[in-house]
């Protein structure tokens, strides 16, 4: 080994391996997503990058998805780079602007990746004024629950009304949300849950504290005894588009009356639910 290093030719072909494996690869920018098509724009023309939503002019429209990556050890891998291969990559796709919706500076926590994502824009009117309805709704959710478990009971012909407030953070997104539930049908019984979660594309976890009664009611020709627990339930989720599916176990906190066993396997309680976003 010694020998073939000190090799005049061998460190020549040493030193192109090594520079073909690290610094030839450029990043890769691609439009992975196409929605409308408009004429390439010119080279003199400019780009506007956004980097809230909120800011973008109201008289806009998405036409594609942009997505890159790269590697610190890349040639070419460095901010002002990457905007300028996107940039080219917005005008070919007949855009005029672009709104950040992921960007990550190389750390030792996500790989010394440089990642770039957004949404390709084409806006009629740069003067128009944002669309704060839509930036609203993306925000703040309502969601419509069906499902079994302690923490809601049974939502199936009452369906349980859910808030969700999203926001945008570096890494991933953060939410916060507050559910209820009211049931009349053969016997009344109420609930109501706060929880606080996180997620990152489609995958979500989140925690809630919940409470669920069960008053004292009449049932054919007997009484049903007052219950109330309080639950604590942690839950995995995969959310497409709408659709928000969701599941977990759960942990009784209190209990008073006889014990009701809604979403037990075995020895343990779970809660699975379905949420359908109302917009």
């Amino acid at each position: 080994m010694g020998r073939f290093l000190r090799n005049k030719h061998c460190r020549v072909i040493s030193t192109a391996i090594i520079g073909l494996i690290f610094f030839s690869c450029a990043p890769s920018v691609n439009i992975v997503r196409s929605y409308k098509k408009y004429p390439p724009r010119e080279d003199s023309d400019t780009v506007v990058f956004y980097k809230k939503s909120q800011d973008v002019p109201i008289k806009s429209e998405i036409i594609g998805k942009l997505e890159t990556i790269c590697g610190t050890l890349q040639k070419g891998c460095d901010s002002v780079s990457i905007f300028s291969l996107a940039e080219t990559k917005i005008k070919k796709a007949g855009g005029n602007a672009f709104l950040v919706t992921t960007y990550q500076k190389p750390t030792i926590w996500n790989g010394s990746k440089l990642q770039l994502n957004g949404d390709v824009l084409f806006v009629s009117d740069f003067f128009s004024p944002p669309d704060t309805l839509t930036d609203l709704m993306k925000k703040h959710r309502l969601y419509f629950g069906f499902g079994i478990g302690p923490e809601t009971g049974i939502s199936l012909m009452t369906p349980k009304i859910s808030y969700y407030n999203f926001q945008d953070r570096k890494i991933l997104s953060t939410y916060y949300g507050i559910e209820g539930a009211i049931n009349l049908i053969i016997a009344p019984w109420f609930a109501l849950d706060c929880l606080y979660g996180v997620k990152k594309n489609i995958f979500t976890f989140d925690t809630s504290v919940g409470v669920w009664w069960l008053p004292k009611t009449k049932l054919g020709d007997g009484y049903v005894d007052p219950y109330f627990h309080t639950t604590l339930n942690p839950k995995i989720g995969v959310k497409f588009g709408k659709v928000w599916l969701k599941a977990g176990p759960s942990m009784h906190l209190y209990r008073k009356g006889e014990r009701v066993s809604l979403g037990k396997i075995g020895k343990r309680y779970y809660n699975f639910e379905i949420l359908i976003a109302a917009w």
